[in-house]
C-alpha cells in the first residue's frame, strides 16, 4: 500500500466513530476547544475522551497547543481537505 493508501486508512478509521466525529464538529464549529470542554461535548470520563483526541490527533485531523495548564484542540482543516481530495483522487477512474 502507498503511503498516500495508509494516510487514508488511517483517516478513516479515525472517523469511523461517532464519538469522534463529534467532537471533531463541535471543535470546527466553536473553532477551537480545550480538553475540558470536549468532556462535556459527549459526556464522557477525561480518560475516554483523551483516548478519543489523541485518534483524531496521530491520524493528524486535530491540531493541540499547550496553554499553560490547559491543552487547547483545533481542526486540521488542511488535513480535512487533502483527506477529501485524496479520497476523491484515489476512486476516480484513469
Amino acid at each position: 500500500m502507498k503511503i498516500e493508501e495508509n494516510n487514508i486508512v488511517k483517516i478513516a478509521k479515525a472517523l469511523s466513530d461517532k464519538t469522534r466525529i463529534r467532537i471533531l464538529k463541535e471543535i470546527a464549529a466553536k473553532g477551537s476547544i480545550s480538553c475540558g470542554d470536549a468532556e462535556k461535548v459527549v459526556d464522557l470520563s477525561q480518560p475516554t475522551v483523551s483516548h478519543h483526541i489523541k485518534i483524531l490527533t496521530d491520524a493528524g485531523l486535530l491540531n493541540t497547543e499547550k496553554d499553560g495548564r490547559h491543552v487547547i484542540i483545533s481542526v486540521n482543516k488542511k488535513a480535512l481537505e487533502s483527506f477529501s481530495k485524496s479520497v476523491s483522487d484515489s476512486i476516480k477512474s484513469k
